[in-house]
């Protein structure tokens, strides 16, 4: 990171001062809605701590690059603080249920919004559950707030280890071997997507509505202030009876009211 290099490394003993680490806190929330609450704040100190030692910089310094908004920095930032670790068919009910549910409803064209696809197994996990069902006329969004994440889905290359919910069939099917450790979707996957950078932490609104949205395994890190904002984004960009995926350990319990629960973290648009 070219900017990067002109943090001074003045701070050798990694030492974050209270004040600096509140700062950091209250950049991470007013940027990105992410919360740090009291019993998490230990691991934000050690997420900016082991960065600092990797990268051979002062947090005093790099604070102050990510005050005046530099790129770079935030980028950096953002990718220490919002980890994301998934695999393919993770919550493989929610496939399940996506592909049983176009069916049922006699849907032509759905479209699905994967509202953080971090390096892109969730999305591409949709696109083959379709493609399995017989689905071939569909589109995925396929979102998140971290520019390596979206390089991820573009570049759609995983681990073996990433794979493991994936049968011997399917890999065969819709994965490409490159090495030993190493698996690419097959590049006609790619077309099904639609790749872009969102920040869930900010409000929008698309011209079509979705008739899925996946959310997952997000939520835990908004405060129930962002959980709502987050959630009344994802609901007006959903169709009448669409239906909103969250994660299993992630139950709403505050919900807008023209949504229902349907099933295990399961929702869907009765307004």
């Amino acid at each position: 990171m070219n900017s990067m290099s002109n943090v001074p490394g003045d701070n050798p003993d990694n030492s974050l001062p209270i004040g600096l680490l509140q700062r950091f806190r209250e950049y991470a929330y007013e940027r990105y809605g992410i919360h740090f609450h009291d019993a998490k704040i230990d691991i934000l100190k050690m997420k900016l701590q082991k960065m600092s030692s990797l990268h051979g910089f002062s947090l005093p310094g790099f604070y102050s690059l990510l005050a005046t908004g530099d790129p770079d920095a935030g980028e950096l930032f953002l990718g220490e603080i919002a980890v994301g670790h998934t695999f393919f068919f993770r919550e493989s009910d929610h496939f399940t249920h996506l592909v049983t549910d176009i069916t049922n409803r006699s849907l032509q064209h759905p479209v699905v919004w994967c509202a953080a696809s971090s390096s892109g197994e969730e999305p591409y996990s949709i696109v083959i559950s379709l493609l399995e069902a017989g689905i071939h006329s569909f589109k995925v969004l396929a979102s998140d707030v971290k520019p390596e994440a979206l390089a991820a889905i573009h570049r759609g290359r995983y681990h073996v280890n990433q794979l493991q919910n994936v049968d011997a069939s399917l890999r065969k099917r819709y994965f490409t071997r490159l090495d030993e450790y190493t698996f690419a979707v097959r590049p006609e996957l790619r077309k099904y997507l639609a790749i872009k950078r969102l920040n869930l932490h900010e409000s929008f609104f698309f011209e079509t509505p979705f008739d899925y949205v996946f959310c997952r395994n997000v939520m835990i890190y908004f405060d129930e202030r962002g959980r709502n904002r987050v959630l009344h984004t994802l609901v007006d960009n959903l169709s009448p009876k669409g239906v909103l995926y969250v994660g299993h350990s992630e139950a709403l319990l505050t919900t807008t009211p023209n949504i229902r629960k349907e099933g295990p973290a399961s929702y869907r648009r009765v307004g």
